[in-house]
C-alpha cells in the first residue's frame, strides 16, 4: 500500500488537526495512508479541516506589494558586476 511518511513541525498542522498540547512546538511525524474501510464516513473520522488560507493571519500586505519585483531586484543585485 503506498504512503506519504514526513516530518514536520506541529505547528505547522495546528490548523488543520487538533494537536494535543504534549505535541505543541514539537517535530512530528505525519502519515498518510488510504483507508480501506469503505463503510467508514467523514463524521466518524471527525470534521475535515482545509488548509488553504490557515496562515492567513500571519500575512504582511506591506511586503506583499514588494513580491512582484522582488526576484528581479535580487538576481540584479547579485549579477551586476558580471
Amino acid at each position: 500500500m503506498p504512503f506519504v511518511r514526513k516530518i514536520v513541525n506541529s505547528n505547522v498542522l495546528a490548523g488543520i488537526i487538533d494537536i494535543p498540547e504534549a505535541l505543541q512546538n514539537k517535530r512530528v511525524e505525519v502519515i498518510i495512508f488510504s483507508l480501506d474501510d469503505n463503510s467508514t464516513t467523514v463524521s466518524q473520522i471527525g470534521k475535515t479541516k482545509k488548509a488553504k488560507g490557515f496562515l492567513d493571519k500571519y500575512k504582511n500586505t506591506a511586503l506583499i506589494e514588494k513580491e512582484s519585483a522582488a526576484w528581479a531586484e535580487a538576481a540584479t543585485g547579485k549579477h551586476e558586476h558580471r
